[in-house]
């Protein structure tokens, strides 16, 4: 029988501010076009703002994503597996990934991968709901080392079928971002005050928005520092009455959800992502990319990114009097600062690049199709 393509259905909630979506798609971006068809089924709209052109789109058209809706999302994606003959499912492990995976496994679909991006908290429900899936499962692929852990302790997965493959980032679009300079002007910022940034969702306080405001507050009578707060969420007035309380107001510049992430990571002297719990920072991994020193903590896959006063600094999570005190050192020493940024961006166009994201889940596809297919064409 000639090699066919292998059918290839990926399973995605496209919003550009989801890390977890956005490297998805970016996998499936960098399949060889010739050997796996890939059709993205979306659980919600607006896919023109994230899905490259080149990629099949299916929409299952939710209204809501809750209740039943998923039950009709179950049965809908087991038409959809039918009709498409799909071979090989990827989704992320939260709720709809849960409901896929067990919509594959009834349909028999032959590959069934998951990708974990995070620190999921596991109840009785569901780490049991999670462990029955992945007999189901091929390969669960982690973020880090640390999320890997994290899953075989907390669910007790096969450590055979769980594979650590770190997120990547778009080095290009780094490079072609705006300068600086130019940046601060629309901005209205002076290009001689010094300032910091923080990329996160305002759903909770979990990025370390608190920390930052904290350690800016006991240092503005030394350091003159405005910073740059950028991403949505439902908690936005919360987080910025913080900042005003504080008597930050002035210095603290909320932008929302932006598109321009790169052009605003080159206007930034420091990148701050204090964060409690973390896989892998697309945004830090940006930041890196861009030649920012950056100031993380010691959490997650973190440490697995950013090596200790060679290519940034590492501080205890919860503990704004540590950021401060990394803050200033940075601030006391540009010269540290550039030469922690310059390591940095190093670092992650070796390790962290899309060409080696797409080149490893490549490698993970074709490696289980030898296995269910032996190497040929799906049929």
């Amino acid at each position: 029988m000639a090699d066919q393509p292998i059918n290839v259905l990926f399973i995605i909630k496209p919003e550009r501010g989801a890390g977890a979506e956005m490297v998805l798609v970016e996998a499936a971006s960098r399949l060889p076009r010739d050997r796996f068809r890939v059709i993205c089924g979306l659980l919600t709209p607006d896919a023109d703002r994230i899905i490259p052109p080149h990629l099949a789109t299916l929409d299952f058209n939710l209204p809501g994503l809750n209740g039943w809706v998923w039950l009709r999302f179950f049965f809908k994606l087991c038409w959809v597996i039918y009709r498409r003959q799909v071979d090989l499912l990827h989704v992320n492990s939260y709720v709809p990934g849960n409901y896929a995976r067990l919509a594959a496994a009834l349909m028999q679909v032959p590959i069934i991968i998951d990708h974990w991006h995070g620190f999921t908290r596991f109840n009785r429900k569901r780490r049991l709901i999670c462990r029955v899936l992945g007999r189901f499962t091929d390969v669960s692929i982690a973020v880090s080392q640390g999320v890997r852990d994290y899953l075989l302790t907390q669910i007790g997965l096969d450590p055979a079928k769980v594979r650590v493959v770190p997120n990547g980032v778009d080095i290009a679009a780094i490079d072609a971002a705006r300068p600086g300079l130019e940046v601060r002007r629309e901005l209205g910022l002076s290009p001689d005050v010094p300032l910091l940034g923080l990329v996160g969702r305002l759903d909770h306080w979990g990025k370390g928005h608190k920390e930052l405001f904290e350690a800016m507050a006991s240092l503005k009578e030394n350091y003159p520092v405005h910073a740059l707060i950028i991403g949505g969420g439902r908690r936005k007035k919360e987080v910025r009455a913080l900042a005003a309380s504080l008597g930050l107001a002035d210095i603290v510049h909320f932008l929302g959800h932006r598109r321009d992430v790169p052009d605003l990571l080159k206007a930034m002297d420091i990148f701050i992502l204090p964060s409690y719990s973390e896989g892998v920072s697309l945004a830090l991994l940006e930041a890196m990319a861009a030649a920012r020193p950056v100031i993380v903590s010691r959490v997650g896959g973190l440490p697995e990114v950013v090596q200790q006063n060679k290519t940034g600094l590492l501080i205890p999570p919860r503990d704004a009097g540590a950021l401060a005190a990394a803050l200033a050192r940075l601030l006391d020493d540009p010269d540290l600062a550039q030469k922690l940024g310059a390591a940095a961006r190093r670092r992650v166009r070796v390790h962290f690049s899309l060409d080696r994201l797409g080149k490893e889940i490549t490698a993970i596809y074709e490696e289980l199709v030898e296995k269910k297919f032996g190497g040929r064409g799906a049929g």
